[in-house]
């Protein structure tokens, strides 16, 4: 009975530290829009927690997430270099927009990302990998459905709109987007803050040192002796002179 008990404990504790995040986890969550197509909320992160059961609507059909999938993240040591791409492939354009500062700092947990990729083919399937990177080490924020882009049209670009949610403090980071072959698995294409400029330098951090700080409540009471004291002044001259009667 008591080797029973503690291999239960001890597959317990296997089971708190396989799901337990690490102090360099990350976990962003991220949405994508091509002409008029917006995707449902994807989680990238470097866990995978443990399944929650699904919850249930009053009439027992299972009620559907707002995130439909979570997928893995993964960390690059070093920088795919350009002589890996395919030449029927190329990045033209990639450029960053932020949103909203909640603490004023500067540093943005909100922000897009947006992508022009072309091709030799008339059209083609691809996917993306898209790495925020600081001091060489590149982590993985999202990687994307699968588009189809047409030659080198203009009119055929991805937005995935992303905000940072645990694992990134506040820093200048860079952006690396690897572009895919999605028949081959293929890497196709790279760009980075080397070859665009719209690319380096970003001030990010995610969420959670979004800090906002409210200003106490001061609560000042002031004491109104002012004309109290004067009326007692006022009442002394008739006190002296009952006295000086009596």
């Amino acid at each position: 009975m008591k080797n029973l008990l503690l291999i239960g404990l001890a597959s317990l504790t296997l089971t708190t530290d396989l799901y337990a995040k690490k102090a360099d986890d990350w976990e962003v969550t991220s949405s994508e829009q091509q002409f008029d197509n917006t995707s449902e909320l994807v989680y990238k992160t470097t866990f995978v927690p443990p399944q929650e059961p699904s919850e249930t609507s009053k009439n027992g059909v299972a009620a559907t997430s707002q995130a439909k999938q979570t997928s893995e993240a993964r960390k690059l040591d070093f920088r795919p270099e350009a002589k890996n791409a395919n030449s029927n492939f190329w990045i033209y354009d990639a450029w960053v927009e932020f949103y909203g500062d909640e603490d004023s700092d500067g540093y943005f947990s909100h922000f897009s990302v947006g992508l022009d990729a072309d091709t030799y083919f008339s059209e083609a399937q691809v996917y993306a990998r898209l790495y925020l990177g600081r001091d060489e080490v590149f982590k993985e924020y999202h990687t994307t459905s699968t588009f189809t882009i047409y030659g080198d049209s203009s009119a055929d670009y991805l937005v995935v709109e992303s905000e940072l949610l645990t694992g990134f403090t506040s820093d200048d980071y860079e952006v690396l987007i690897e572009l895919y072959d999605e028949y081959t698995n293929e890497l196709v294409a790279v760009i980075d803050g080397y070859n665009d400029g719209d690319l380096y330098l970003l001030p990010l951090e995610s969420n959670n040192y979004e800090e906002v700080y409210e200003e106490p409540n001061v609560i000042i009471m002031t004491e109104h002796g002012g004309s109290i004291g004067w009326g007692i002044l006022c009442l002394l001259p008739l006190l002296f002179r009952k006295k000086w009667i009596s």
